[in-house]
């Protein structure tokens, strides 16, 4: 038979009110981690070019639905630990990694763009 607790015992309990925010503190840690990969997997997702442009777009979406569903996750458990789930003023970037490319030269017609796809040789070398 299952025991039921309450908030006297374990880790709701007064006494174990520095253990419980400690915990807090990983939470939203592990909280702004999923959101800000959700930032870049929006902005990789909006970005790509090529040939698997399309594939790429759809895993990214997948990928997003899945991380926000881990914030969610952990902004539940910090509020069940009497936590107060942060907002954006909270929200400090750490990630260097997972950021969109750099900027793309403007798309041009096909006259314009070949000479930067011939590497570097002008039109009329070619010719």
């Amino acid at each position: 038979m299952a025991t039921t607790r309450n908030a006297s015992q374990g880790i709701l309990a007064d006494d174990k009110t520095t253990e419980r925010e400690s915990i807090v503190k990983m939470l939203e840690k592990a909280y702004w981690m999923e959101i800000e990969t959700v930032m870049s997997y929006i902005s990789n997702s909006i970005n790509p070019d090529g040939v698997r442009a399309q594939e790429i777009i759809e895993s990214l979406n997948q990928d997003i639905q899945e991380e926000l569903g881990h914030a969610q996750q952990f902004a539940a458990r910090i509020k069940e630990l009497y936590g107060v789930v942060p907002g954006s003023m909270g929200f400090t970037a750490q990630q260097t990694y997972l950021q969109p490319p750099e900027p793309q030269p403007p798309r041009t017609g096909i006259a314009e763009a070949w000479p930067q796809y011939l590497c570097g040789f002008a039109v009329g070398q070619l010719l």
